[in-house]
């Protein structure tokens, strides 16, 4: 799918996605099972990154905001707007004119469904009508987290609560009727852009938070979901696991008398929260009942949307960091192995939790990660919080030379000079990516989940550390991999090790981020590749040497 077009945009290594995605309801019988199309590298060893040579798309979006407030587009106004600080079609023009093939807007449920009544897809109509009519390729989000009120007062409960008990009236999907009337206005959404032009839809990606990203909501660092639907959801949970209370109590080292005073454990971020519930089982199995719901929520939104005829797209925040167990992020690891998502998303906006500059070979880690999935990968660049483009140029260059197939970029209007931006930093990139020895990294990702937030650089004064220490154990790895090869092209990097024990032999060194805490299965399976890895003379070493080795964790539940 999205193969690239043979016109040229004038920008080195870069093909026009405009008029390049296979048509709509075609086959779905490649590679990943539904027939993308892609060559991009997977969990086979292979030193090079990507057989077609160069990045193939480029995206920036325009998200709600952008619309309503820079372009001057809301529902209420007549279209077009009369006075806006931009012309939308002279941005379009520009941004193609530049390199980009991809427009990625969002749109509102409370903007299209103020009242349960009807739908109002004026402003939808008119983006998709301009987008389209220049060429361009169109890809959507589906902003739930932008609930309209009038959900909360037909469901009371079916709103997300945070462990602080603070709601700000966002639908929850662990509450059945909330998410049925999302799932009403999901349908409603694509059936119009269907009808409005269905061959010029790039993608569609369904979003629960209100950072366009597949985990839960981004709210004050207070972690979701807390609301009454989701402790029942949990409940029913672990009782189908084993109906046994008694269990679940000594397992827990609780004293719950029945079923329903069972309430999921609350914790908390930051400073002495960090590493606090590093070996309490009941906030284990919290954190693998939330991590299921949302995989098995975002996935069967992608069902929905193949439904519809279209291709399932999601953004991701950064991985293999402290901040995983706070919204969930790591459900990436499970939903980009989904053969109902067709292209993955990685993101950074360059700074640390602390909001302090990060190294820019996070870059180089996403995308390592993103490697043994064989999918359509995007990085994409967020200037929020770092605009600076000699920063973003970095990150394209690491992105082409990763063999992704494609670059994004967001939160850019109104940052950067948008008529010159995308030519520069876009121009002279490689033609074909890089190439190095395959090489692989073990970290298992589910041991993230130990860590909550930025732990004390002083707690006395209460200061947060200014880098994440497990991000950083990353880092140092690149570091120690950088002396010993000419490149690291090559570099896959393994967070659910199940993946890496049927290709280890085609890599010639595999090097191992050993975690504080493992959970049974993740040790059972590299005590696996450690004998493996034995027996095939490949190389097995550690990046990072521990004084003690990890705690091993037994696991309650099927793992995902």
């Amino acid at each position: 799918m999205a193969a690239s077009s043979s016109s040229s945009n004038g920008v080195g290594g870069i093909h026009s996605s405009s008029g390049s995605s296979s048509s709509i309801g075609s086959s779905r019988s490649g590679s990943n099972g539904r027939g993308d199309g892609s060559t991009s590298s997977s969990g086979d060893g292979s030193g090079c990154c990507n057989a077609e040579g160069g990045m193939q798309e480029v995206f920036a979006s325009l998200w709600g905001k952008e619309i309503f407030c820079p372009l001057g587009m809301e529902e209420e106004t007549s279209l077009p707007p009369v006075i806006a600080k931009f012309n939308f079609v002279e941005v379009l023009r520009s941004v193609q004119d530049q390199g980009v093939g991809i427009i990625f807007i969002s749109v509102r449920w409370k903007w299209q469904q103020p009242d349960p009544e009807g739908f109002d897809f004026t402003v939808m109509n008119y983006v998709q009508e301009q987008v389209c009519g220049q060429g361009l390729k169109l890809a959507v989000v589906l902003d739930t987290d932008a609930t309209p009120t009038w959900v909360a007062r037909r469901f009371p409960d079916g709103v997300l609560r945070d462990v602080l008990n603070l709601t700000r009236g966002a639908a929850t999907f662990n509450h059945a009727g909330a998410l049925e009337l999302a799932h009403a206005w999901h349908d409603a959404v694509l059936r119009q852009l269907a009808a409005n032009n269905a061959s010029c839809i790039h993608s569609i990606q369904p979003s629960f938070n209100n950072e366009y990203e597949s985990k839960y909501s981004q709210e004050r660092d207070a972690p979701q979901d807390y609301s009454p639907a989701a402790a029942l959801a949990f409940r029913e949970y672990v009782k189908g696991v084993r109906a046994g209370l008694g269990h679940w109590n000594q397992r827990w080292a609780t004293s719950f008398d029945d079923w329903e005073a069972v309430e999921p454990p609350k914790f908390y971020q930051h400073g002495e929260h960090y590493n606090s519930t590093m070996t309490d089982l009941f906030y284990w199995d919290w954190q693998h009942f939330r991590h299921k719901r949302l995989h098995s929520v975002h996935e069967a939104c992608c069902q929905r949307i193949a439904a519809h005829g279209f291709r399932c797209i999601m953004h991701f925040p950064e991985v293999f960091n402290s901040g995983h167990a706070i919204y969930g992020a790591s459900a990436v690891f499970t939903l980009a192995a989904s053969p109902w998502l067709d292209y993955i998303i990685i993101d950074s906006n360059f700074v640390t939790m602390s909001v302090r500059p990060n190294d820019v070979r996070i870059v180089q880690i996403l995308l390592s990660a993103m490697k043994p999935f064989a999918k359509p990968v995007f990085f994409e660049g967020a200037f929020e919080q770092i605009a600076d483009p000699k920063l973003h140029r970095q990150a394209v260059q690491l992105t082409a030379a990763s063999g992704a197939h494609g670059m994004g970029f967001t939160n850019w209007l109104d940052r950067v000079n948008h008529t010159t931006f995308f030519r520069d930093t876009l121009r002279d990139m490689p033609a074909t990516p890089a190439c190095g020895p395959p090489v692989a990294i073990l970290t298992p990702y589910r041991s993230y989940v130990a860590f909550k937030g930025a732990p004390f650089a002083n707690a006395e004064t209460r200061e947060l550390a200014a880098n994440d220490p497990q991000q950083d154990l990353l880092f140092a790895c690149l570091d120690v991999l950088e002396k010993e090869l000419p490149s690291l092209a090559g570099l896959q990097i393994f967070g659910v090790p199940t993946m890496l024990l049927p290709v280890l032999q085609n890599f010639e060194q595999v090097w191992y981020v050993e975690p504080d805490v493992l959970l049974s299965g993740d040790a059972s399976t590299i005590a696996r590749i450690q004998e493996r890895a034995g027996a095939l003379g490949v190389p097995l070493r550690s990046c990072i040497e521990k004084k003690a080795p990890p705690i091993v964790l037994p696991e309650c539940c099927p793992s995902l």
